[in-house]
């Protein structure tokens, strides 16, 4: 695991451009799938650079998106859907990867593009999957608003602990994504049962879809609880004096 750091405010190395940023993942997949993708960058044809992959991440999705809405009219753009979802983590977890084999990292630059490219991507594959027959938009849009406040956490998290937590409790954007792509595969498989209730129909995703939002939501309370709890060791109320100036490391 890395280890999160949470520093004093009044310790000037606070907002020293010299900290590193520690990246949290601990995703269940997180140590094979970082073998692989070191091994397919050192692999990787030299004009291919980090931003190709970036802009192939997104167009995954946009596949991914326009193949799961024409679903409704052919189940077989379902293999089509699972092929741009691949593209999408191909490109999106390849990109850093390779800058950091090569050493040829923009860290603004490419935090910036890389995460704002990933929210267009979220955004194209929930509208695919809401519109697609399998799942009801409103719960589609619930489980999107989740996973979003679970984003906009870690990057407040990133601001306060210099770490950014990519994964809760073993699952991470990886996960997320085999999680879909195990649930397209099983619509394009099997037919699936459809649940009739007082307020309307439900497939057997729009019942997962929305046990990830409560599950999402729960995750994001603990994390804060967890979280407030360390940072106030380290910034006390104005009237107790810190016994400490310097950076300051807090346990579990």
């Amino acid at each position: 695991m890395v280890e999160q750091n949470f520093y004093s405010i009044t310790d000037p190395r606070y907002e020293s451009r010299e900290l590193d940023t520690g990246r949290a993942l601990n995703g269940i997949l997180a140590g094979r799938e970082r073998t692989l993708l070191r091994a397919m960058a050192a692999r990787t044809p030299r004009w291919v650079l980090p931003d190709h992959l970036t802009t192939l991440a997104f167009v995954g999705s946009g596949v991914c998106c326009l193949s799961l809405i024409a679903s409704n009219y052919a189940l077989g753009f379902l293999w089509l859907a699972v092929f741009g979802l691949a593209l999408n983590w191909l490109g999106d977890s390849l990109d850093g990867t390779l800058a950091r084999v090569r050493n040829i990292e923009r860290p603004r630059y490419g935090f910036y593009v890389d995460h704002v490219s990933d929210l267009g991507s979220q955004l194209l594959i929930v509208i695919g999957l809401g519109l697609s027959p399998f799942l009801r938009f409103d719960i589609t849009l619930l489980a999107l608003v989740g996973y979003l406040g679970l984003s906009v956490l870690s990057l407040v998290k990133l601001h306060v602990s210099r770490s950014f937590q990519l994964s809760y409790f073993g699952i991470g954007p990886t996960e997320i994504r085999v999680i879909i792509g195990s649930g397209i595969v099983i619509a394009a498989s099997v037919e699936l049962p459809v649940l009739e209730s007082a307020f309307g129909y439900f497939h057997l995703f729009d019942v997962a879809a929305f046990l990830l939002f409560v599950i999402a939501c729960a995750t994001g309370l603990l994390a804060f609880v967890q979280d407030a709890r360390k940072l106030a060791l380290v910034d006390p109320p104005r009237h107790i004096n810190p016994e400490e100036i310097i950076m300051r490391k807090v346990g579990d």
